[in-house]
């Protein structure tokens, strides 16, 4: 089963950590600057050095290049032993080591370690121990985190995961798990029917959509790998439900009620009494709900106004008001994780691209342009990246994008993807 399989990687993976004294943070999470990295190939011990190349080092260097804050250093690389100074003049700021070792039980150990090449002292230090079920990608996620860890302050997200839906079959579409990576593809239900929306919990419970009792319903668990239950309703019809989105305190879901004049409001469920409680009230489409970090304001998409535009308002429905004011179409709003930024979709031409709107500048700033569709922003843990759907090469696929626009990677070849969501882990 998909929950025992992860679970059991989780628990295998047992790191214990020999910091360095230092503890001065070197870069802050939001800036532009890149500290150059370079790697000494890795001393191995009991495993073969081209698997080592291709399932380690080669995703190690990937994760760091993709953080935002490390540059690797490819070209002009002095021999593994050159002395520091030789690796400074060819412009390394860290020189990391690496140690790999396989036991004569199979299980794994792995010592890193990067040396400031200006100062010439340690700047980190760590040995991970590993069941040996856990593959090599995964100890390379986990340093490429800690090294980012060490540098901002804040764990990398290498080691993250994405949830989205995925059509399997005609008629039927399921929800899936995907590593940072593109690899590690799990199936998280199996209900043979329309299970759509999916939302993670901070401590991992899912929630989502599903039409497999022939009208929709709110499923979710109600303990981490818990069995999946119906939320709501909890008896009779609730009409049409969509877009539900745990609070950041993990005890409501905001959800869509609509009724069958084609309006639609937004809810909240208490999951401790199962009570609903209706947060807007009116005619037309109120849609897309999602929490800021405080969980006291909610950002939704609502055509009060004639077409769709982005709200805000406080939990309990109070002080509404509109936050995009450009374009006609503005929709999918998504709150940042420190909550000072919100993204979303704008339409021009037929086509939506990517925006983000800064709540402190009240600015919106546009993140892709092109000729494809770009759909569904949800952001990373580390607030670097956006992970959305994209049409460019046919069919819905996965990409992740930086802030810039600039760097966008295709996560999977997978076709027929939506609503992707991206977490720290389950």
């Amino acid at each position: 089963m998909p929950h025992f399989f992860f679970r059991t990687i989780l628990c295998a993976l047992m790191v214990t950590g020999l910091w360095a004294q230092q503890t001065e943070v070197v870069l802050t999470a939001t800036s532009s600057a890149k500290l150059v990295l370079a790697m000494t190939s890795p001393k191995v011990t009991g495993l073969d050095e081209a698997t080592i190349a291709q399932e380690f080092t080669a995703v190690l260097k990937r994760d760091l290049d993709e953080t935002g804050v490390i540059a690797m250093l490819q070209e002009r690389l002095p021999a593994d032993s050159a002395p520091a100074k030789a690796w400074k003049e060819v412009g390394a700021q860290w020189l990391l080591s690496i140690r790999l070792t396989k036991g004569a039980n199979g299980d794994l150990q792995m010592e890193a370690s990067a040396l400031d090449t200006a100062a010439e002292k340690s700047v980190f230090t760590r040995t991970y121990n590993a069941n040996k079920i856990v593959p090599l990608r995964y100890l390379a996620h986990y340093l490429a985190d800690d090294l980012v860890g060490r540098l901002t302050g804040e764990k990398g997200v290498a080691s993250s995961r994405i949830v989205f839906v995925r059509q399997t079959s005609p008629g039927v579409k399921e929800i899936f798990q995907v590593d940072r990576d593109g690899a590690g593809l799990i199936q998280l239900t199996r209900h043979g029917s329309l299970t759509l929306s999916p939302t993670v919990a901070s401590d991992g419970r899912l929630a989502y959509v599903t039409y497999k009792g022939g009208a929709p319903e709110i499923w979710g668990q109600h303990r981490k790998d818990g069995p999946h239950e119906r939320f709501y309703p909890t008896g009779g019809s609730g009409g049409m439900l969509s877009s539900p989105v745990w609070s950041p305190d993990g005890k409501r879901l905001a959800f869509v009620q609509g009724d069958r004049r084609g309006n639609s409001d937004i809810m909240t469920l208490d999951l401790a009494s199962g009570r609903a409680r209706r947060l807007t009230d009116g005619n037309g489409i109120n849609t897309e709900p999602t929490w800021n970090p405080n969980g006291n304001q909610l950002a939704f998409t609502s055509d009060r106004e004639g077409g769709p535009q982005v709200y805000l308002m406080q939990e309990d429905g109070s002080n509404l008001r509109r936050l995009t004011g450009e374009g006609l179409y503005n929709a999918s709003p998504t709150w940042s994780p420190n909550g000072a930024m919100v993204a979303y979709v704008s339409r021009f031409e037929g086509k939506f691209d990517l925006f983000i709107y800064k709540l402190g500048e009240g600015k919106a700033y546009q993140i892709t342009t092109g000729v494809s569709t770009s759909e569904s922003p949800a952001w990373s843990p580390d607030e670097r990246r956006l992970v959305f759907t994209s049409n460019r090469f046919g069919s819905s696929q996965l990409f992740t994008t930086d802030l810039s626009g600039r760097q966008i990677v295709r996560l999977t070849e997978l076709s027929s993807c939506q609503s992707p969501r991206w977490i720290r882990g389950r």
